[in-house]
């Protein structure tokens, strides 16, 4: 049966591929190549194979390019996800970057606006006799010179009252910048709310030191127009405020409301200054016959004694009682050797019945310094010292200024 089957596929294959002869003639010689059933079949089968070879690679290359296609767009679409990221990434970063730079910009300046408040405060109380600061900065900044807190009617010195200072330093903690701007600011705004108390509280002790003399502030203040105000008066505005202009107004408001108060305590500490409130005798005395009338020791009849006598022994130094000039040193009807000083802002002063004098006219005096010894010379019963403190020409009570010195310390 097989054998049958292959017989009969050789006989169709030898029908289909029979021996065939090629003949080619060349130079008149002809010749043949003969070829077989056989020979053909094996090319058939070879030449059937390189087709399939060439379809299949065909079909492979035509798949894969399809494949390779595929796989370019879905790294494509990869790429440009990946470049979405980025380009979301770098908006963010570019968003915090421009926040980052706000923030900072926003911390300086307002840094800068704390700082400009503070330096307008210590150009303000640098040009005040520096009482304020003494509170912030103590030992550094001026002395205070008015040391206790009087009025008119208070006869009894008394310690001036401590006021409640807010501690200026802030702490290196790690906190918020603008918290910490913020309660720096709180702590300048306390700052400014004690200069302006402990300004109010100058005016009012010095209003007070001055309204124990009898006299009228003002009618004193009128004396000497190149004082008044203080050195805050001749401050140069824009140097002062410059910075502060830029500033809230409120702010700007209080330091002008702050250097007019300065200004007036100043004007008045430098009357305070000027007024004779020293002791005029430095060494133990006693008050031996007081100011208006009484009965003269000569004549023994009611007169007018126009100053305060002093006993002690012969020779007890006599000092100025506020600084001044000499207009008088030398010998008078009636006060005996006499020096008068000239004190400013209508204020004169005499010591009368001295054993010598130690100063000249002309001469400028220190407070405290010696103008001569006690004596008993001119109109005269003892040793002792007649003084007197006359304003705008007319003798006044040395007993309140005296008084009134008790609130004073003028070194």
């Amino acid at each position: 049966m097989i054998a049958r089957v292959l017989e009969r596929a050789r006989e169709v294959l030898e029908h289909i591929f029979p021996e065939r002869q090629i003949y080619h003639r060349s130079h008149g010689e002809v010749r043949y190549l003969s070829l077989s059933s056989r020979t053909q079949i094996i090319a058939s089968v070879v030449a059937g194979a390189v087709f399939l070879w060439v379809g299949y690679a065909t079909a492979s290359v035509f798949l894969s390019g399809h494949l390779l296609s595929s796989q370019s767009q879905q790294a494509f679409a990869s790429r440009m996800h990946f470049q979405r990221l980025v380009a979301e990434a770098r908006a963010k970063e570019a968003s915090t970057q421009a926040l980052l730079e706000s923030r900072t910009v926003a911390f300086a300046t307002t840094a800068d606006n704390i700082e400009q408040r503070l330096n307008t405060l210590q150009k303000l109380l640098e040009q005040s006799d520096g009482s304020i600061l003494d509170t912030y900065l103590p030992g550094e900044i001026g002395t205070s010179q008015l040391v206790m807190s009087a009025v008119a009617e208070d006869y009894t010195p008394r310690q001036s009252r401590g006021d409640v200072v807010p501690n200026m330093v802030l702490t290196s903690q790690n906190a918020d910048p603008f918290a910490r701007m913020d309660r720096l600011r709180e702590k300048g705004n306390q700052f400014l709310t004690t200069a302006e108390m402990q300004a109010e509280n100058r005016i009012e002790s010095l209003h007070g030191v001055l309204a124990m003399t009898g006299l009228g502030v003002e009618d004193i203040l009128a004396q000497d127009n190149s004082k008044i105000g203080g050195p805050l008066i001749a401050l140069d505005e824009t140097q002062l405020f410059g910075e502060a202009l830029d500033m809230d107004e409120d702010f700007v408001r209080r330091v002008t409301r702050l250097t007019g108060r300065l200004a007036k305590a100043d004007q008045l500490q430098n009357v305070v200054l000027e007024v004779p409130f020293g002791e005029p005798v430095a060494s133990p005395n006693r008050y031996t016959s007081g100011f208006g009338t009484r009965v003269d020791p000569i004549t023994h009849r009611a007169a007018h004694h126009s100053g305060q006598d002093f006993g002690a022994y012969r020779l007890a130094p006599i000092t100025a009682t506020a600084a001044g000039k000499v207009t008088y040193a030398g010998w008078r009807a009636g006060y005996g050797r006499l020096v008068e000083i000239d004190h400013g802002f209508g204020f004169k002063t005499r010591y009368g019945h001295m054993a010598n004098i130690k100063v000249k006219r002309g001469q400028t005096v220190e407070f405290g310094q010696q103008v001569g010894a006690m004596g008993s010379s001119g109109r005269s019963t003892g040793v002792h010292l007649h003084y007197e403190v006359w304003f705008k020409g007319k003798p006044y009570d040395p007993q309140n200024f005296l008084k009134a010195g008790l609130y004073v310390q003028q070194g």
